[in-house]
């Protein structure tokens, strides 16, 4: 786990700055706002997971740990919300963390109203980066299967194949000199990311291609409750 990223939460505007900048990874497909332009919600949406970061206003902030910023402190498999209370929910990078997924899924469902729609990115092609956990990862049936009981309104590549490129190199040279030494280890991915950065440019085309959706570093889909749920 990288303490430094931890570490510079403290300051979310620069976390987020730099990570956007200079991060391995190019957000080029749908992201949180554009799904709540996109989907027009009228009523209560959630973001599980937010860490310190507001997306819009009045969308309620929700994780695990106390950042700045966040409205409630809660567990998103057991989450303190009335059923069918909440139109729209946002589940950006988490699930990956969580060790019971599928019970998040079930804890959306519920959540809901009939008809609510949720916006989940999950990691594909990507390594490990614990915070303080990392699980899983997801395919696109995956990420239908996890989410079979809702209906799947969008389904895409976020980050495409030169973002999984980046962050692959930034393991493999961490790995290469490093030599065995933890601290170096995480030290250097974050370091090397400064490197290779400006290879992630190259999905704002190759994102968007038919296949890129096979060796993405990060998927999206966008589902909507089922009537009668």
């Amino acid at each position: 786990m990288s303490i430094f990223r931890e570490y510079f939460k403290k300051w979310p505007i620069f976390y987020y700055f730099v990570g956007t900048v200079f991060g391995p990874v190019l957000l080029a497909g749908l992201n949180p706002r554009g799904f709540l332009k996109k989907y027009k919600i009228d009523g209560k949406v959630l973001n599980i997971g937010s860490g310190p970061r507001r997306i819009a206003s009045g969308v309620i902030n929700m994780d695990i740990e106390k950042y700045e910023g966040v409205d409630i402190v809660g567990d998103a498999t057991n989450m303190p919300f009335d059923d069918n209370t909440i139109s729209a929910v946002i589940c950006d990078n988490v699930l990956e963390h969580v060790k019971d997924p599928q019970k998040v899924a079930g804890e959306i469902n519920r959540v809901l109203n009939v008809g609510g729609v949720a916006y989940i990115s999950t990691p594909f092609i990507y390594p490990f980066h614990s915070s303080p956990y990392d699980f899983t990862r997801w395919t696109k049936q995956g990420l239908e299967k996890l989410f079979s009981d809702f209906d799947i309104v969008e389904i895409g590549s976020r980050s495409g194949p030169f973002s999984s490129l980046v962050v692959c190199l930034c393991y493999l040279f961490a790995t290469i000199f490093s030599f065995g030494n933890s601290t170096i280890y995480w030290f250097l991915v974050d370091l090397f990311m400064f490197v290779f950065f400006p290879i992630k440019f190259l999905d704002v085309i190759f994102n968007f291609w038919p296949n890129s959706i096979n060796m993405a570093a990060v998927l999206y889909v966008v589902v909507r409750k089922k009537d009668g749920q």
